[in-house]
């Protein structure tokens, strides 16, 4: 205690209070153990993740969703959903749902999607994020108007950079150029009077090769549309053994490199600077939350589906779950606080364990991908940077 004579009683008591001091590290990971399987096994909120159709009309050079099947979403799995999630709130006390749309292309089965969401929503849930991830291509001002009735709240559309590269990376199935088809939209939605109905996230897919193009593209959004609820962020091709290679990626160091970059430049903050006490346990190792395929089949992450081996159940089945093996693995066999390095490191408390799939390659398939915290080592500047933009 002899280095902490300067904070008062008061002070003390506060930081004990919030796990900044504290006399026994063993307890404290025990309870943020138990916070954290609180959370995972809390029935009172589902994380449900729809995806209407596998196919897509795009071709991009990365997409990784190599399972695709055929097939679309029909009225029994549509109904077994429904039913599926009364049940919940029926004998479970199922409260809140965030519900995501995706694909493959949700907005081929966009009827779908509308139809689905306004019975959802008639279920009497607080709905607390309903987001339609898109490409952008259905953006049109006719869908637009469907999903504003049908409480759609978020809409994530990927544009990698502007013509050039973006039609490169993201063409059409028949390889002809995307952009200026998802400008038109975008120009449409924002000169309309739904504007700002949606918060829009447009992500920007960045390696080593072309970060600083984002910059360029993030002001000509941003200068374009004027508007508070638009969102340009990159999402940044770590580096991982599955699709990378140190050529391309970026590794976690890079990550930050990049993300210090960008404000002490250019001014743009893409990522939280300093760490919050929000914890959150992702879809995957949730054991009730779950991503349902076109044919009702159940998955654990957005990477599993169309896999035939890593389906979990089927929502049409009485017993809805089936694979209780692969969700116990992604639920325990993964989980961080029994790993005995993770339970010394002091950036533990701070550190959701990373993304449980490149975890669950480490445990199950002797992969080495890097799952710290970006914290980890460069908590300093980070905490330097937001520290200058406090005080700027």
């Amino acid at each position: 205690m002899s280095n902490i004579t300067a904070f008062s009683e008061e002070e003390i008591k506060y930081l004990e209070k919030i796990y900044a001091l504290v006399e026994d590290d063993d307890i404290l990971v025990d309870i943020l153990h138990h916070q954290s399987m609180s959370r995972l096994y809390s029935k009172k909120t589902l994380v449900l993740t729809i995806a209407p159709t596998q196919s897509c009309n795009f071709a991009c050079t990365y997409c990784f969703e190599k399972w695709r099947q055929s097939g679309t979403l029909s009225d029994q799995t549509e109904n077994a959903i429904i039913n599926y999630i009364k049940h919940l709130k029926q004998t479970e006390g199922l409260e809140n749902i965030n519900l995501t749309w995706y694909g493959g292309e949700p907005l081929l089965q966009y009827k779908r999607v509308i139809s689905l969401a306004k019975r959802i929503e008639q279920l009497g849930l607080n709905i607390n994020e309903n987001l339609l991830i898109t490409n952008g291509y259905f953006f049109t001002p006719e869908i637009i108007k469907e999903l504003v009735d049908a409480k759609i709240t978020e809409i994530q559309i990927t544009l990698d950079g502007f013509k050039e590269i973006h039609d490169i990376r993201r063409p059409l199935a028949n390889g002809k150029g995307t952009f200026d088809t998802i400008i038109e939209n975008l120009d449409n939605y924002y000169n309309s009077s739904f504007r700002d109905a949606f918060a829009i996230a447009i992500r920007v897919n960045i390696d080593n090769r072309n970060y600083k193009s984002f910059i360029d593209i993030y002001k000509w959004l941003n200068d374009r549309y004027k508007s508070k609820r638009l969102i340009v962020y990159p999402g940044v091709v770590v580096l991982d053994e599955n699709d990378c290679n140190a050529s391309t990626c970026l590794s976690r160091n890079a990550v930050t490199d990049i993300v210090l970059d960008l404000f002490t430049k250019y001014g743009i903050i893409t990522e939280e600077l300093y760490p919050d006490d929000v914890n959150i346990e992702c879809m995957t190792r949730s054991p009730y939350s779950m991503l349902i395929g076109s044919q009702g089949e159940i998955y654990k992450c957005y990477e599993d589906l169309g896999n035939k081996e890593l389906i979990v159940g089927n929502i049409n089945d009485p017993k809805v779950w089936s694979k209780y093996e692969l969700i116990a693995q992604y639920s325990v066999g993964i989980d961080h606080y029994n790993d005995p390095e993770c339970r010394k490191c002091s950036y533990l408390p701070i550190c959701r364990g990373g993304c449980p799939i490149r975890r669950f390659e480490n445990v199950y398939k002797g992969r080495h991908n890097d799952c710290c915290t970006p914290f980890k080592g460069r908590i300093k500047d980070y905490i330097e940077l937001y520290s200058e933009i406090l005080n700027s």
